[in-house]
């Protein structure tokens, strides 16, 4: 009778080890378990906290804190207005660049002008996050959205609403204006990837040049007044927005494009630029 009950005893003792070396599998499992979730809720925490700083943007300009991935700056020469289906073919381009520019090139916006003190940036803000392109994990969409229309496209189309209203002036400084408008753009020397885009008719008229009194190149260069080229388009990509003016009197049409193409080489730019024209038939 003894036999029996050694070995129901060495059963119950069996069975206390397996259940022993469970409870300490058990609590490992338990601690692995809670130590993966700490990390998975400190790497969280860490990948939001590195995709804010990402995101940061000033408030004023809607640009990365720490500079604009790109710049493309826009002249509007509207000392003759604009027809309205220019206007239209305008608006359109323009919102077609600016839906392909990645987040965070500076928009700038100028005009022409008689007046300098219209010259400069009349619009200057960095294209912000779309609802579209925020991490919704982090990120509210409909906040992103608000910030992008209301903050950015609603500004732009107002701009160039009020400045699509300008009446017709006597003269056309266009080398004035841009020159004012590229050193009032921030960061826009600085800046990488660099566009110009100029909308105008390019006829130069101004007391330091007038191709409506027959000067080009030649008549730039001797009177000197090539020294004041600030030479601060180095590398900068052209796209010229041609309207034509089929009725102005400015005697040989090819002073015009041999002045342009020397001004551009003399500042820098890109040795070939786009040229499109801004017609209305």
């Amino acid at each position: 009778m003894a036999r029996p009950r050694k070995r129901r005893s060495a059963r119950r003792s069996s069975s206390r080890r397996r259940s022993s070396s469970a409870s300490v599998l058990s609590t490992i499992g338990w601690g692995v378990v809670i130590v993966v979730v700490v990390a998975l809720v400190i790497g969280g925490f860490w990948l939001a906290d590195r995709q804010r700083k990402a995101n940061a943007t000033d408030a004023v300009t809607l640009c990365p804190v720490e500079g604009p991935t790109g710049a493309m700056v826009v002249l509007l020469d509207l000392t003759d207005p604009l027809t309205r289906s220019q206007a239209n073919q305008l608006q359109t381009w323009l919102g077609d660049e600016i839906a392909s520019s990645p987040r965070g090139t500076l928009l700038s916006v100028g005009v022409v002008s008689e007046d300098p003190s219209d010259w400069g940036a009349r619009f200057a803000k960095c294209k912000p996050q779309t609802a579209e392109d925020g991490n919704p994990l982090i990120q509210n969409p409909s906040i992103l959205g608000e910030t992008y229309n209301d903050e950015f496209l609603l500004p732009l189309h107002e701009t160039l609403e009020k400045m699509m209203q300008s009446e017709t002036q006597n003269t056309s400084p266009i080398m004035e204006s841009l020159q004012a408008l590229v050193s009032g753009t921030p960061n826009f020397t600085t800046t990488r990837l660099r566009r110009l885009v100029i909308v105008s008719d390019m006829l130069q008229n101004s007391s330091v040049l007038s191709f409506y009194r027959s000067e080009g190149w030649e008549h730039f260069t001797e009177t000197r007044a090539h020294e004041r080229l600030a030479g601060n388009l180095d590398e900068v990509g052209v796209t010229l927005l041609r309207i034509p003016r089929t009725s102005a009197n400015i005697g040989d049409p090819l002073k015009v494009d041999t002045f342009w193409a020397r001004y551009f080489d003399s500042q820098g730019t890109s040795a070939r630029f786009d040229v499109r024209n801004l017609g209305d038939l």
